[in-house]
């Protein structure tokens, strides 16, 4: 399968995409899937003449002796593919990303054509939202910028403002430098709004990262942001009726899937929308807009975990509890009062009873408190007790057991709550620490495990779990990690352990130790099961091994 991209795959809307895609066509099918993918940034370089023919020169010599079973082709690469890669590719199915109703469809039974990109009834229902959310908007600035792709959107745009004209004004911001549309963002009143489709490439040719073009007008406006992409989501936007680019490449493998098996494509790859209305809670509440007003089926992201947002009621009656407690106490206290005021009467009756009844008292409160000191002191025995046995004595890491606990919470919660909860597991192994204790002594070795230990915490966020899994072997747990950014933090660690140099034994013995670290890394998955998660980052790290040590893997 070979994917000709137009954005690079650090872009989070290919890269959702291409997970999306590559999942699907990997899980559940007979055939031996392989895939070549080609990110070509086409709209960067339509000001140059040569890059199409160029590029496509080098791909047909890159794929001269390699040729796919399929191909992928992004809206923006169609023009290339057509003119200069249609004859070399001929015969081979080429599946094309396209707008929903149908422009610019390539002839040619080698050529089918996917729903992609923006639509007139995309922004409609946007546009319907604004209203919806924010009665009294007048105006909506549309953020869009000035590659061929985004002068197509533009059309878009004026169909669904000229339905919404009577009700709301549409401000198209095409042909506007970066520097220019950050003046105009600026200006837009807090009443008003901004709806951002795509700015990728300004009016004087320079490219932009849409994420990054985000950022920018959500730290200049007062104006809600609404956006029509769902990895635009959490960088201060409101949200919108936004796109879902994995569940587009997952419904694109089955179409694909489908085609090479020589059926129509039927079931899920010909569902209506990947489209949904996704919302940023923190968003929502820094504008004042109520949840209950948000379209039925709303999915909402960010939500507040704090001990506050999530135990409110809890507390709340936990605070009434205990004033409830307090007037009972003193109470209680008014009435012991009164007792011993009866008892000091009755002193002036009897004060032989009287000193026998106060030794007794004190012998009792004498016992009472021996009996909670020792309450205590058992008490923080036993949490000691649980601490040590949850604790690596050498390391002062978890252990594996409280590793094992630790991975059970996480799947159960995933499997609950679903990809909100989802995390990344690595297996991370020590390369040749036998050599260590060998030539050094277990002392060194000791130490070397305890320096590398320091390394991997200070190396992780607050929420993750570093662990000693056994010997030279840790395993880290990464709540809300996807394996790409596991990948990421994962190379960080492996490079910082490389470069430190490790002061390890005592005194005559004490040497200078450098180290590798080979590291396998897995994203839990939809029924997978503890031995799953942990098999698969296990077999990612006896890859690495395989592969030379001192590497990341991510399985």
């Amino acid at each position: 399968m070979l994917l000709l991209h137009n954005l690079n795959q650090d872009h989070p809307a290919v890269a959702q995409f291409d997970h999306g895609l590559i999942d699907t066509l990997r899980t559940g099918t007979q055939f031996d899937v392989r895939i070549s993918a080609e990110y070509l940034n086409v709209t960067s370089f339509e000001d140059v003449p040569s890059y199409a023919s160029d590029t496509a020169r080098y791909l047909a010599m890159k794929y001269a002796s390699w040729r796919p079973d399929a191909i992928f082709v992004d809206r923006a690469v169609t023009s290339l593919y057509s003119q200069y890669l249609r004859e070399t590719f001929r015969g081979v199915p080429c599946f094309i990303a396209q707008d929903r109703g149908g422009e610019g469809v390539v002839a040619g039974a080698d050529f089918k054509t996917i729903s992609w990109t923006t639509a007139t009834s995309d922004i409609e229902k946007n546009l319907e939202l604004i209203l919806r959310l924010r009665p009294g908007t007048k105006s909506v600035l549309v953020v869009l910028g000035a590659s061929e792709e985004e002068r197509r959107l533009a059309k878009e745009i004026t169909k669904a403002a000229a339905r919404y004209a009577d009700r709301i004004a549409c401000v198209p911001t095409s042909g506007l430098s970066h520097a220019a549309l950050m003046e105009q963002v600026a200006a837009v009143p807090a009443e008003q709004a901004i709806l951002y489709i795509r700015f990728a490439l300004d009016s004087d040719g320079v490219s932009h990262v849409p994420a990054q073009v985000v950022r920018d007008i959500v730290g200049r406006t007062a104006a809600p942001v609404f956006v029509v992409a769902q990895h635009l989501i959490g960088e201060g936007v409101v949200g919108g009726y936004a796109a879902s680019f994995e569940l587009f490449g997952r419904r694109t493998a089955l179409w694909i899937l489908d085609a090479l098996d020589g059926r129509e494509p039927s079931g899920e790859a010909l569902a209506a929308s990947i489209n949904a209305y996704v919302f940023d809670q923190r968003a929502l509440r820094r504008f004042g807009i109520r949840e209950f007003v948000l379209p039925a089926g709303s999915t909402l992201l960010f939500q507040d975990n704090s001990l506050w947002g999530q135990y409110k009621l809890y507390i709340i009656s936990g605070v009434v509890l205990l004033i409830a407690e307090t007037f009972l106490v003193l109470g209680l206290v008014a009435n012991r009062m009164r007792r011993r005021r009866a008892e000091a009467a009755l002193v002036a009756l009897n004060a032989t009873l009287e000193a026998r009844v106060l030794e007794r008292t004190r012998e009792l409160h004498e016992a009472n408190e021996h009996l909670h000191d020792a309450k205590e002191e058992l008490e923080a025995l036993n949490r000691n007790l649980d601490q040590l046995s949850r604790t690596d004595s050498l390391t002062g890491l978890a252990n594996r057991r409280h590793a094992e606990e630790t991975l059970e919470e996480a799947l159960l919660r995933f499997c609950r709550y679903g990809a909100g909860q989802g995390f990344a597991v690595a297996m991370v192994d020590i390369d040749l620490f036998k050599r260590v204790n060998d030539e050094y002594g277990h002392e060194a070795g000791d130490d070397l495990l305890r320096g590398i230990a320091r390394v991997m915490t200070h190396g992780v966020r607050e929420c993750d779990l570093v662990s000693r899994w056994g010997g030279e072997e840790f395993l880290l747990l990464l709540p809300g990690t996807d394996p790409a950014g596991a990948g990421r933090l994962l190379e960080r660690i492996r490079e910082t352990v490389g470069a430190t140099l490790f002061a390890c034994g005592a005194g005559a013995k004490s040497v200078t130790v450098s180290a590798t670290l080979t590291i396998g890394a897995s994203g839990v998955a939809p029924g997978d099961t503890l031995e799953d998660v942990i098999r698969r980052a296990d077999a990612a790290l006896y890859r690495g091994k395989e592969q030379g040590r001192n590497r990341v893997v991510v399985g």
